[in-house]
């Protein structure tokens, strides 16, 4: 086929520019491809993978995966609109290196893989990335978005060099394969933890496809992987296994810098605003004080006007009493108490004029019993002194 000319990465007469040509050489062609023998067909696409990984971005191979489809024509026809849309994913990168050395003419078929089923694969799932059109509408054209700012750094970040792993893997028949620091560059990304999903479902579908093969669940992984022995096959799985436990890490690690949320202090105002008591008693002559000052009061002092019981609650600790609902909180069950009074207006009228210790020595002289004090405040509750 015709290689168009695209600028300054491209010369003249289509090729790839290799200006550092001197240790990558020049772009590898296919000519006469269908005679070579399978070694030479390997060794030439393991040096393309590597020169396409030093000389291409992500944007080079748009075009070229576009050639592709028009030369090939495949069955399910996706418009180029949708290619140049979607976005800038790590299935571009893969899909644009195997349509370039198609379109230079590599067999479509060797070492025991379909490549033009992959590119048919990696094409679809470009797709399925795309925006979905709808009717033009006046709408204010929006930048992108947070989430798509740190998908495109993890992007940049991990995902290429997965890939560049991913290549490595390829040409490499042998079980001696090495992993990348998966962690290291998380790390050098800093992504939040809700957005490192995507590597871990790379990591996740390749383990996945490795596992089809070495259990033969699926032929297609099956024949895919059928140049590797089967301890080459479980030194990768291994190694995806690891890589996905570097992702946990760094979540974990992530966690544990984030700050503790701290609860928000409520006003003393909203802490009383759902509290019901009695606001006076005419037959008692006494009026409640503001529950306002409940709240880092030591103590308070109740008068149940229905059954004539006085409620005293001391605080558990210097933070005060606090109030939640209807109900004084933070008081210390052993200090605290509850008793009948027999003449109510007699005490009433100590707690309301006298001192601490002066009304301490009054309840002390009461012959009724003490019970355990519940804090609750109802409509027949005076709060008598705060």
């Amino acid at each position: 086929m015709k290689i168009k000319h695209r600028g300054k990465k491209f010369m003249r007469n289509g090729m790839i520019s290799a200006p550092e040509s001197k240790w990558t050489g020049e772009e590898p062609t296919w000519e006469g491809a269908s005679e070579w023998e399978e070694s030479k067909i390997y060794r030439t696409f393991s040096r393309a993978l590597h020169f396409y990984n030093y000389y291409l971005d992500t944007d080079d191979y748009v075009p070229i995966i576009l050639d592709y489809l028009k030369d090939k024509k495949p069955k399910d026809k996706i418009s180029p609109k949708v290619i140049k849309k979607a976005p800038r994913c790590i299935e571009i990168v893969s899909c644009g290196k195997l349509a370039r050395m198609i379109n230079l003419g590599m067999p479509e078929k060797h070492g025991g893989k379909d490549y033009s089923s992959e590119i048919h694969s990696y094409i679809q799932r470009i797709g399925n990335k795309a925006p979905i059109e709808k009717k033009k509408e006046t709408t204010i054209r929006k930048g992108p978005s947070v989430f798509d700012l740190v998908q495109e750094k993890l992007r940049e970040g991990v995902l290429i060099y997965l890939e560049e792993m991913l290549d490595g893997w390829i040409v490499n028949e042998t079980a001696n394969v090495q992993k990348i620091n998966v962690l290291s560059l998380l790390k050098g990304v800093g992504s939040p933890i809700g957005a490192v999903k995507c590597v871990s479902d790379w990591l996740e579908k390749q383990r996945a496809e490795l596992i089809e093969a070495r259990d033969k669940t699926c032929p297609q992984m099956v024949e895919g992987y059928s140049y590797l022995s089967k301890p080459a096959i479980k030194r990768r799985i291994k190694l995806l296994e690891d890589m996905l436990k570097d992702v946990e890490l760094y979540k974990a690690s992530k966690k544990a810098q984030q700050k503790p949320r701290v609860k928000k202090e409520k006003s003393a105002d909203k802490l009383v605003e759902r509290m019901k008591y009695l606001t006076s008693s005419p037959d008692y002559g006494v009026a409640s004080v503001n529950p306002i000052k409940i709240i880092g009061s030591e103590k308070v002092y109740l008068f149940n006007e229905k059954y004539r019981r006085l409620t005293v609650l001391e605080s558990l600790d210097k933070d005060g009493l606090t109030v939640s609902g209807s109900s004084i909180k933070n008081f210390d069950e052993k200090k605290s108490f509850a008793i009948s009074l027999r003449k109510p207006k007699d005490v009433l009228v100590i707690i309301t004029t006298k001192t601490e210790k002066q009304i301490a020595n009054a309840i002390s002289k009461l012959t009724t019993k003490k019970s355990k004090a519940n804090g609750r405040v109802n409509d027949n509750t005076i709060i008598i002194k705060a």
